[in-house]
């Protein structure tokens, strides 16, 4: 792969000015400020704008659903292993996938690994959403397994509400993949700069299995959540993702103590980007893949 040193500039430059506005709202910390600048100027230089825009696009809409029911969610705070700013094991745990899947696309050319990368982003879009909009849910949440009844914010637990955020969070990232790789496609059937295309059946086959994988591994990050995820029981009986409470070792009540919410976020964004690059790789093999 040959970058442009212009190209190489931009990059920097255009995730610099991200990263110092996101440390200036507070939606970062200083780790997840230099993170997020490494990894964006990374996926762009490798995935070019089409992957990258998905990154932003998953940065914004996950900052402007956090401030979705604010007053209602401060209550919850003592439930979550950090607070809302993102760090730097946070922001790799969220965009990752998406980084590996640049990066292969960038080294082999095939489709499959940039579809690989939109399935993380739009799992990591999918969970953010489902956890964000879910607590506000007037039902109270059940666990994913065994349908118990569990305190809003905890691990595990869903709601339809939730579900529902989880399928337009993945649905966002799909159909923006999707337009970018339609926009470029030349009236030949070729693409634009060495970039990618779908035909019209092509593209909506591509919008349902990113956005079914982006579900399918908020769903798995669920099912981890409500099985090797560590939850915590504090002396006052409340339940917490942290080890610690005031200075107090909590009680380990379920799961694993190295298994924390970014290990399980890890592991969901990986598990729908595989999921969403075979998916696609499967249905090129029957003329549906992108061109």
């Amino acid at each position: 792969m040959t970058v442009r040193l212009g190209f190489l500039f931009l990059a920097i430059g255009l995730n610099a000015a991200v990263a110092l506005v996101a440390r200036w709202r507070r939606s970062v910390s200083r780790s997840g400020a230099v993170a997020g600048f490494l990894v964006g100027s990374i996926i762009l230089v490798a995935g070019g704008f089409s992957i990258w825009g998905m990154l932003m696009l998953f940065f914004v809409s996950a900052s402007v659903i956090s401030r979705v029911g604010a007053t209602a969610k401060a209550g919850l705070a003592s439930m979550h292993e950090k607070g809302g700013e993102r760090d730097a094991v946070q922001v790799l745990a969220n965009g990752g996938a998406g980084l590996v899947g640049s990066i292969l696309f960038a080294a082999t050319g095939e489709p499959a690994f940039a579809a690989a990368a939109a399935g993380g982003f739009a799992a990591a879009n999918a969970d953010t959403w489902a956890s964000e909009l879910g607590v506000l849910s007037p039902t109270p949440p059940r666990s994913v397994v065994g349908r118990k009844e569990l305190p809003p914010g905890a691990s595990g637990g869903v709601t339809r509400m939730g579900t529902l955020a989880s399928v337009a969070g993945s649905a966002l990232i799909a159909v923006w993949f999707v337009a970018w790789a339609w926009a470029q496609r030349t009236p030949s059937g070729g693409t634009v700069g060495g970039g990618i295309g779908a035909a019209p059946a092509q593209a909506a086959l591509l919008v349902m299995i990113i956005t079914a994988a982006g579900a399918a591994g908020s769903l798995i990050d669920s099912l981890l959540g409500a099985t090797v995820q560590a939850l915590y029981r504090t002396e006052s009986g409340a339940l917490t993702e942290r080890r610690r409470s005031g200075g107090t070792a909590n009680a380990v009540i379920r799961g694993f103590p190295a298994v924390n919410n970014d290990v399980v976020n890890s592991m969901s964004t990986m598990a729908a980007a595989v999921i969403a690059g075979v998916a696609t790789e499967l249905a090129g093999t029957i003329g549906l893949a992108l061109a």
